[in-house]
């Protein structure tokens, strides 16, 4: 048996996210349709993590299993010969069967993306448009507040399956490039939306409104931060496996 690594970016505008779904057709599912045809048998694909209906991903971790070896170059072309447009894989490799796509995570990054100046269709469902451009310094005081381990429960949405709210975040911060501005967060692990609702505040922030991140974390309590920004500026940037704590579920 041959464990498989890959690594994948996708357009998740036209799914209903990663994981498969009664209804609807997930990444997860896609991917695992093109094993099917690849490796002449059924395939259970496992994700670093889910990525809700609409977000993005530059770089999604996933492991498989084979009876049949092949060379991780052939194991690119094949699957994306099956795979839509909208999702490819990067890359792919042989792994230890001790590797677990999931449960081997140590640190995951995610970025929202935002823009200003005039409005193009080309960033319709990829950036969510703001009016101006926003304080990045503004922005980048209140977000040093999350990084350290914190009980992130005014950032967790209702259906959250999570056992605890405590998060270990070790970089959260803002960039401007041009008219594009974004938000990236690292932690240990994120509960459902986290990342969407922090974003939200921190542009609300970056328009000069008067917000305290740190209050409303405080408060654990998510009617304290009601704002949940759209899941198309939302990417999973990248996804770590060296050293550090084992993530958070």
């Amino acid at each position: 048996m041959m464990r498989y690594k890959i690594v994948l970016s996708y357009d998740g505008s036209g799914f209903c996210g990663w994981q498969s779904q009664p209804s609807g057709e997930s990444v997860q599912q896609a991917v695992e349709a093109a094993a099917k045809k690849l490796f002449c048998a059924p395939t259970t694909v496992v994700g670093s993590g889910r990525t809700d209906a609409g977000v993005h991903a530059l770089r999604q971790v996933a492991h498989f299993d084979s009876d049949k070896v092949l060379p991780p170059h052939n194991v690119v072309g094949g699957l994306n010969a099956y795979l839509p447009q909208s999702v490819r894989v990067i890359s792919a490799e042989h792994a230890d069967d001790s590797f677990d796509a999931r449960k081997s995570v140590k640190k995951k990054t995610y970025m929202y993306l935002a823009y200003t100046g005039d409005i193009t269709p080309l960033l319709g469902g990829r950036a969510l448009y703001l009016d101006k451009p926003p304080d990045i310094a503004a922005i980048n005081a209140q977000a040093k507040i999350l990084i350290g381990t914190h009980d992130f429960a005014s950032f967790k949405a209702a259906g959250s399956s999570a056992k605890t709210s405590v998060r270990t975040v070790f970089d959260a911060h803002a960039e401007a490039r041009g008219r594009f501005t974004t938000f990236f967060i690292t932690a240990n692990g994120f509960l459902y939306n986290m990342v969407r609702i922090i974003s939200a505040l921190l542009f609300k922030i970056g328009a000069g409104e008067d917000i305290d991140l740190k209050e409303i974390m405080d408060k654990k309590d998510r009617n304290a931060a009601k704002l949940v920004a759209p899941a198309y500026g939302l990417y999973l940037y990248d996804v770590e496996y060296g050293d550090g704590a084992p993530s958070e579920k």
